[in-house]
């Protein structure tokens, strides 16, 4: 018989899952555009949009957030290698981050290269590939995270298409975060994280994690996650590291949620203060025009905050490409995560 769980532990096995009727339709559709020919040259990334969707004001698309581009990154790397390319150039100007101050391409205000190459032994007729048509596979609205996520990506990370020990060598190999945010990742850990404490890292993307009607056709969930769901998955966690003294890590982009699991948790909670966050249910943080926080701000306290999930000893996630990418960062760290649609699981 089968029946549904809301969380998967990676210490289980991985339920068999099959793609949905919608998924595999999309995948035909996509299977049937072509491949770019990267042999011998270099793959350049541009920012990517999301589909189009009708609004009162006509068709309208956002542009994609830091993590989502990341695990394009990621995904455009492993393609390289496998289709001999020289490496792939990142590109990245969409609004969202761009400061003028820093530079048109705002990778960079975040990773030191944007250049990242591969095996100089490659033949290399020194020409580009800029992979962002609108009828491509790999291009305006479809990046190379599909490799990374696999064919049911709705389940990543319980189901995925490269394997974390995997992504963290392509990570380790070509991307590397700049030193000033290494430094104050590093100054956190020293100052709040208490020494031989077992830490719970807990993630919780709420404002634009929740969709209308139309997330059931897109694999989303439509109803809010409680905080309460969370705060008793990190109680099962303690229990199990019980008796180490603990504390509990919290990232989130919503007020309501840090004041709810302090409430939970007491002194144990640490959270970086100044990260900007909103009240439930608004609008998100990276696609407010209007908060009193820069651009650069908004990229550099997410992946402050990826870094120090990746720190801790135990992660209670949900579906985010922003904790996505701390299990890259961290391949062996242990984690629990809610899936936006039920997860299949056989009884024993």
């Amino acid at each position: 018989m089968i029946g549904s769980v809301a969380w998967y532990r990676s210490s289980a096995a991985a339920p068999a899952v099959k793609r949905s009727l919608k998924r595999c339709v999309r995948d035909w559709v996509r299977g049937c555009l072509p491949e770019p020919d990267v042999r011998g040259r270099t793959i350049v990334l541009s920012s990517r949009q999301t589909f189009p969707k009708v609004s009162w004001s006509g068709l309208r698309s956002e542009f994609h957030g830091v993590f989502s581009e990341f695990h394009s990154v990621l995904g455009a790397l492993a393609y390289a290698k496998a289709h001999e390319s020289t490496g792939v150039r990142v590109d990245f100007r969409s609004p969202l981050y761009v400061e003028p101050d820093r530079g048109p391409n705002w990778w960079t205000y975040f990773f030191e290269d944007a250049r990242l190459s591969l095996d100089s032994r490659i033949p290399a007729d020194d020409g580009e590939v800029h992979v962002n048509g609108i009828l491509a596979k790999y291009g305006r609205y479809g990046g190379f995270s599909d490799l990374v996520h696999g064919s049911t990506p709705y389940f990543y990370p319980m189901t995925y298409g490269i394997s974390r020990p995997a992504l963290n060598r392509l990570l380790t190999a070509h991307l590397r975060v700049r030193g000033e945010i290494h430094e104050e990742v590093a100054r956190f850990v020293a100052a709040r994280f208490e020494p031989g404490a077992y830490v719970v890292g807990v993630h919780y993307r709420g404002t634009d994690a929740t969709h209308k009607w139309t997330g059931t056709l897109a694999h989303y969930r439509t109803e809010r996650v409680p905080y309460r769901a969370y705060a008793d998955e990190v109680r099962v966690v303690l229990e199990a590291a019980s008796p180490r003294a603990y504390q509990v890590f919290v990232a989130t982009d919503e007020i309501d949620c840090v004041e709810y699991l302090r409430g939970e948790f007491g002194a144990r909670l640490v959270c970086v203060d100044e990260s900007p966050r909103v009240a439930a249910a608004s609008q998100a943080i990276h696609l407010d025009r209007t908060l009193p926080v820069s651009n650069y701000q908004k990229g550099r306290s997410a992946l402050v905050d990826c870094l120090l999930l990746a720190a801790t000893s135990y992660l209670v996630k949900g579906r985010s490409n922003l904790s996505d990418a701390s299990l890259a960062f961290n391949p062996s760290l242990p984690y629990s995560f809610y899936s936006d649609v039920p997860i299949p699981q056989a009884d024993a």
